[in-house]
């Protein structure tokens, strides 16, 4: 290890708080870029950070699990079980939001049909659940916030057992809803995305739709 690297991991060994971060970062050799000069927030910003509820999080990601399995080839057709009950439910909770931002928060479903391919082992219908929340004077300007909705057992073609995956991804997909939530009835410069994606343990199969959808 170089002498910059063992330097840099001493003084990670060293940090106990964000001040004792900055204490550190002084000391570092000087790069070829210009000083960081931390950022603090804005006042609108503080009261959004505010408005997070941990409690809400929390329910979300219990109600994610109670879908039993969200594989991305469980049923779609069980109102109560599977992949399909998880993106209906997610959908219908943005839409909540977004009728407190007048107008501005739209919600969609965009999916498509992928064929059997690698861990698709059937043909199945991927569908994203998408909140985009319109820029106010900078609308090109696109920020996506996402966690993947689907989850699995190790056996990842075993559609049929239970997968609860609080951690992997419901906690992701509850911190987007959450913040789209807080952020629907507010207006921010640019737009912003707030997706569930599904498809991601099979191979990144919602994730790439949604970048195609983006790169047109």
């Amino acid at each position: 290890m170089s002498i910059v690297g063992t330097y840099h991991v001493a003084a990670w060994a060293q940090l106990s708080s964000y001040e004792s971060f900055l204490d550190v970062v002084s000391e570092w050799p000087p790069g070829p870029g210009a000083p960081l000069v931390p950022q603090q927030p804005d006042s609108e910003l503080t009261a959004m950070m505010a408005e997070i509820d941990p409690a809400r999080i929390k329910a979300i990601i219990t109600k994610l699990v109670s879908f039993g399995t969200r594989n991305t080839m469980s049923t779609q057709a069980d109102p109560l079980r599977g992949i399909g009950a998880a993106r209906d439910w997610i959908a219908s909770e943005m839409r909540t939001f977004a009728a407190t931002s007048g107008g501005r928060m739209t919600v969609t479903v965009p999916g498509y049909l992928q064929e059997p391919s690698g861990n698709i082992i059937q043909p199945t219908v991927i569908s994203n659940v998408v909140a985009t929340l319109k820029g106010s004077t900078d609308l090109n300007r696109i920020y996506v916030v996402s966690g993947h909705y689907d989850s699995r057992v190790s056996n990842v073609t075993n559609f049929v057992d239970d997968a609860p995956g609080a951690d992997d991804d419901a906690s992701g997909v509850a911190v987007s809803m959450e913040l789209a939530r807080v952020m629907a009835s507010h207006r921010p410069a640019a737009t912003i995305m707030f997706v569930a994606v599904a498809g991601e343990e099979q191979g990144l199969f919602g994730s790439t739709f949604l970048a195609g959808t983006l790169a047109i």
